[in-house]
Order: structure tokens, then C-alpha cells, then sequence
């Protein structure tokens, strides 16, 4: 008889993207060919409802202010004609920033649409609805609601940036950060070939990003460890080079040092 080997415990505190993505909340929207909700899953009954209140008939697009209500419309619209069914948006909602994917529903080949699947996953921290300020959670300065909504934050998987004028927020995976430095109360995303800003505190990326890949060497600056390029001692202090456009010599804080020449072998 084959023996399945055990996981390691350490697997599961280590905490790796891999481990938190499979624990990742993902709210699910059944909706008919009219766009209204013909039943939904508990994490999207939070997102979407306030307490007490029926989803069951009510139009997705009535749950939306208008500038939202316009992009969801195109989402479906989208997903309704496109060769393969399926289309995803960011959409900012009352209750945070939300990916929504959308995927056509057929009964049949070339058939009229059934219906549609949205699935949608939290960006950034969504309130649950219907609560009040004082039962949440501060989290640097960020309002979370309550203790079960902290244990579910998700993991980012894309990274949300701002290039150029205009409100589009573009998506670029994680990996493809070097590093990100805090400007005010956001941040700044540096990357192999370009650098732009992303609207997220530094604090809150840090939360959200994989621990084991992306690391506080700085109080300003958060560092994708795969990017390291060199380890430099100058004046003192501890230096990494990165892998960024311009090379840039990101500062090591004393406190850190240990850590980071043990993960590096240096």
C-alpha cells in the first residue's frame, strides 16, 4: 500500500504565498441571463450585503455607485460576447477595491447565454457591511472589520499601480517588484524596467505580501529578496543593490542587518 508522506508542519508556518493563497477568500455571484443574483457564497454575502438583507433576485448592478456600476456593466458586456466567455475589471466599490472576474454560463454550444459566474477577490480590505466603527479593528490606520475579517486578509497576487494620467489602475504581478519605497501615506513600485506609483500604504503591503519573498530592510523600503543583485557595506551600514532600472542602493537598518546577510549567505 503507497504511504503519503505528511506535510511538514513548517509548510504551513512558514506562511508562503502558496500556503495563504490556498486560503484566499473568494466571494461567488451565480447570476441569470438578466444580470440578477440567483444565489450567492457566505464571503459574498458579506461583501455585498448588509445583515439580514436578500440578495436572491436583486439586479448586480443595483449594488453599485455609478462610475462602478458603468465598469461592471462593461465587465459582463465583456464577458457576454468575448470568443472564450470570460473578462475580469478592477472595480472600486463602497466596500474597498475589488477584482472581479466574470465567466459566461451556456447551456449549450453558440445557445444564448444561462447566465454568468462572478468571482470576486479583495484587493484590499473590505468591511463587512452593516457594522460600525466601533466594532473594528485600527489597523495602522486602516479600518478592518473586526478580528475575523484580520485573519482573512488575502494575500496580494497582483500589485495595483497608477501610470499616467487618469484613474486606470493597471496590475503587474508581485514578482516583478523589486522593491517599493514609501512616499507619504503610499508607496512606490520599482520594477526591471519602469517605476510608478501604487495607492496602498507600505505598511499594509507589507501585511499582505509573501513574508518569505518580500522583506522591511528599511523603514521606507520593502524589498523583494529575489531582486537583490549585491550586498555592500559603505559608510558603516549595510547596502542592497537591486535589481531596478537604476540600480538604486537600498539602505539596510541596523536592526535588520543579521537578517538579511543570514537569508543572503553573506
Amino acid at each position: 500500500m503507497a504511504v503519503t508522506p505528511r506535510a511538514s508542519p513548517s509548510l504551513a508556518t512558514a506562511q508562503s504565498f502558496e500556503y495563504r493563497l490556498q486560503r484566499t477568500p473568494v466571494g461567488v455571484v451565480l447570476l441569470d441571463a438578466d444580470l440578477h443574483i440567483r444565489s450567492v457564497n457566505p464571503v459574498a454575502m458579506r461583501l455585498l450585503a448588509p445583515p439580514g438583507q436578500r440578495l436572491a433576485g436583486v439586479d448586480i448592478l443595483s449594488l453599485h455607485p455609478g462610475e462602478a456600476r458603468d465598469k461592471v456593466a462593461f465587465l459582463v458586456e465583456r464577458a457576454r460576447t468575448s470568443q472564450d466567455g470570460t473578462s475580469s475589471l478592477v472595480v472600486t466599490t463602497a466596500m474597498g477595491t475589488l477584482v472581479a472576474k466574470v465567466s459566461r454560463l451556456e447551456a449549450a454550444p453558440d445557445a444564448p447565454p444561462d447566465g454568468f459566474l462572478m468571482m470576486i477577490h479583495a484587493l484590499v480590505e473590505a468591511p463587512m457591511m452593516g457594522r460600525t466603527p466601533g466594532a473594528d479593528l485600527e489597523v495602522d490606520g486602516l479600518a478592518v472589520a473586526g478580528a475575523e475579517a484580520t485573519a482573512a486578509l488575502c494575500p496580494l497576487m497582483k500589485l495595483p499601480l497608477v501610470r499616467g494620467k487618469g484613474d486606470l489602475i493597471s496590475l503587474i504581478d508581485v514578482t516583478e517588484v523589486a522593491f517599493l519605497v514609501a512616499q507619504g501615506h503610499y508607496a512606490e513600485a520599482r520594477t526591471a524596467t519602469f517605476s510608478a506609483f501604487c495607492p496602498r500604504p507600505l505598511a499594509d503591503l507589507e501585511r499582505r505580501l509573501d513574508p518569505g519573498q518580500f522583506v522591511r530592510v528599511h523603514r521606507r523600503y520593502l524589498v523583494n529578496m529575489r531582486h537583490v543583485r549585491a550586498a555592500a557595506r559603505e559608510d558603516g551600514g549595510w547596502h542592497l543593490v537591486m535589481a531596478d532600472a537604476g540600480e538604486t542602493r537600498v539602505p539596510v537598518s541596523r536592526g535588520k542587518v543579521a537578517d538579511i546577510r543570514r537569508r543572503l549567505g553573506v
